[in-house]
């Protein structure tokens, strides 16, 4: 079976998560959904390595690649991989709308998202996984700043992200170092009850998920190690998205100031049923 294209005319709506409230589907312990904006050819690699560690790891999986208006032909390049869906939206609204529509269509115990531009590699999620497994987390999420982790990264980049997640620590008061490294494994039940009330469709995303999850009092969140190898697909980094971001910042604090975030009823801790260890190659339907 080959990697199924879907042409995506329309704006994904933010809130439709309908599929989440539903129990996982059997036979589908991960779902992992890949955002991307004219990767190049790092996006064959990446997808191909995370196919091949959650086979590797008899993992029951699904990969939903989200193009957010790539121009490059990126997203045509993932025919042939087998248990991998391509959403290609034709405009470019940003990392979080991407990542919302393909949240809206997961059917896994787990959802994990990892960038696509080669520097983080996906046997990362597999080891979140088992952590995950384990622990039953609410979010198991990479963290740069952990004493075992290691970076390739250049050093603006490094000087970029340390001053924001002191910025963002300073500001929220959470108790996560990293919000923005873009490898990230959420429980099911967590990411339903607080992705109705997340309104970020680009780099703050991230951000986002973690005051929603505090303001909904989850707060089983696991820091893992990350190893950061060098971009292949070039720096998404630059001045516009620094200034962009840091203004979604703000808006995001005033929301949280307006309880926004506060969710009409507690998020119970449920038990969490693991999908068999079977290798699936599922497809959203």
């Amino acid at each position: 079976m080959n990697a199924i294209l879907e042409l995506t005319p329309a704006a994904p709506a933010l809130h439709d998560v309908a599929r989440l409230w539903g129990r996982a589907a059997d036979g589908v312990e991960l779902s992992v959904v890949v955002p991307f904006y004219n990767p190049g050819a790092a996006l064959r690699r990446t997808v191909e390595r995370l196919v091949a560690v959650l086979r590797d790891a008899e993992v029951g999986f699904e990969v939903i690649a989200v193009s957010d208006g790539s121009t490059d032909g990126s997203a045509q390049t993932l025919g042939g991989l087998p248990g991998v869906r391509v959403i290609d939206n034709p405009v470019n609204q940003g990392k979080g709308a991407a990542l919302h529509q393909g949240f809206a269509t997961a059917r896994g115990a787990w959802i994990g998202f990892i960038d696509a531009d080669g520097d983080i590699d996906p046997r990362h999620l597999v080891e979140y996984l088992m952590v995950a497994r384990t622990g039953g987390h609410a979010l198991v999420y990479a963290d740069k700043r952990h004493t075992a982790s290691a970076s390739a990264a250049t050093g603006f980049r490094k000087l970029v992200s340390v001053s924001y997640s002191t910025f963002v620590s300073r500001l929220f008061g959470l108790d996560v170092r990293d919000t923005q490294t873009g490898c990230k494994i959420v429980r099911r039940d967590v990411l339903a009850a607080v992705l109705p009330r997340l309104r970020e469709r680009r780099f703050a995303f991230d951000l986002e998920l973690f005051v929603a999850a505090d303001a909904a009092g989850i707060d089983d969140l696991k820091a893992v190690p990350v190893r950061l190898e060098e971009r292949v697909a070039g720096s998404t980094v630059t001045s516009s998205t620094i200034v962009r971001t840091i203004r979604d910042t703000f808006v995001i604090y005033r929301r949280r100031r307006d309880d926004h975030y506060r969710p009409a009823a507690p998020v119970a801790a449920p038990v969490v049923a693991v999908a068999p260890r079977t290798p699936v190659l599922a497809y959203a339907a």
